[in-house]
């Protein structure tokens, strides 16, 4: 698999950043750094609703002379023996170097008087979370929750990030019917079209398109070509006499990198490159779906999008599941991890074939199992989606 995905990094073409507005920049990678345009926080502010003192004053009263809500700009200094009512953050005046907390006064509207010194002066400096030219975000940073509110701090509204792929999946197969059909005698639903498309959203990604072939190169030939950037075919990746995913692409003029994988489930998968469009022809069991789009077509959908892709191994300890056994193949067992008392366990689900769709259910991990897998108990495991809560 590394080969594999050595290969996928190689031939997979960045596509062309672009402007967009903020309120659709989740999920997208940042073409640019981002520079504050201004120190933050753009003065010294206060941290608790309080009074502010001088720096090097000592307990004792003070003389009221003011009050700073937040948002105002205090219009005089303070004085030596002066205080002025202060608020979370308002802006400290001139001349104020220490915010006293209001349950450590007694105040009567003329003095107030400090009963206690915290060694916190409660001020958050100019300048102390950023300054102005400071790059805040890197290029290639994927934008969550919080770095959206980061471009928002800074008035970043139209940042320039990578275009996302356009995906065209095809479905191949005579005997596959919509979800929402009886399927008669020799007939089974379409699971993948579904499956591929919650996969990629999970990604932050939309399927363009999904159609159903028959078992023809010709008739698949006929549907894949057009402009997208990433063509998925379902089916036709095994030696069979009705798999024509590869010879299909062959037609279309596409360069065959590889068709087969030392990989369970998913040894026949296919990945091909016309020009800056690349395809996978993937076998069309559900389970082989689901860990070849984890193993590999996640990669270059990264790759395109300008981010680079993890390929990251916890060695968590087996609690409970199935036994899993060292196999010849690099297998990627789907699998459950969750924690318990506070460290992670991985539970190998039963996996009766790569065909039991029911079997995914729940799984939000792959554990790698090979010929020199130990037998201790420890897995390389896979993290899919953060675990669910403490069993």
């Amino acid at each position: 698999m590394e080969e594999a995905r050595g290969v996928i990094q190689l031939h997979t073409a960045v596509l062309e950043t672009m402007e967009i507005p903020l309120t659709d920049a989740w999920g997208r990678v940042l073409a640019e750094n981002v520079v504050a345009d201004a120190c933050y926080p753009s003065g010294d502010r206060s941290t608790m609703d309080g009074y502010v003192i001088g720096t090097e004053e000592l307990p004792g009263a003070f003389r009221l002379v003011g009050e700073i809500p937040a948002g105002v700009v205090p219009d005089r200094a303070l004085e030596k023996g002066e205080a002025m009512r202060i608020f979370t953050g308002a802006l400290l005046p001139p001349g104020g170097g220490r915010v006293v907390m209001q349950e450590d006064v007694k105040a009567d509207g003329i003095f107030m008087t400090v009963e206690a010194f915290s060694a916190n002066r409660f001020i958050r400096r100019m300048g102390s979370e950023a300054r102005l030219g400071d790059v805040v975000l890197g290029s290639g940073t994927r934008l969550g929750a919080a770095e959206m509110a980061i471009l928002a701090q800074v008035g970043k509204v139209r940042p320039t990030v990578f275009r996302q792929p356009v995906v065209r999946h095809l479905a191949t197969g005579n005997e596959l019917v919509d979800a929402s059909q009886i399927p008669l005698a020799g007939q089974i639903r379409d699971t993948n079209s579904t499956l591929l498309a919650a996969l990629l959203k999970s990604t932050g990604i939309s399927l363009e398109d999904s159609s159903r072939v028959v078992d023809d190169p010709q008739s698949l030939v006929d549907v894949a070509d057009g402009e997208w950037d990433l063509l998925l075919v379902s089916g036709g990746a095994s030696v069979g006499d009705y798999d024509f995913g590869a010879e299909a692409l062959r037609r279309l003029g596409f360069t065959i990198h590889f068709d087969r994988v030392n990989l369970r489930p998913g040894k026949p998968l296919t990945f091909a490159t016309r020009g800056r469009q690349a395809a996978f022809v993937i076998p069309g069991n559900p389970v082989s779906h689901f860990v070849c789009y984890h193993v590999a077509i996640r990669l270059a959908v990264e790759c395109m999008g300008g981010s680079v892709g993890q390929w990251d191994f916890l060695s968590l300890p087996v609690e409970g599941g199935e036994p899993v056994r060292p196999d010849p193949r690099d297998t990627f067992w789907p699998a459950q991890v969750f924690p318990v008392h506070g460290e992670l366990k991985a539970a190998p689900i039963r996996w009766s074939t790569s065909g039991d769709t029911f079997s995914l259910a729940g799984v939000n991990a792959l554990v790698r199992v090979n010929a020199t897998s130990p037998a201790d108990g420890q897995v390389e495991t896979l993290l899919l989606d953060l675990p669910a809560g403490d069993r």
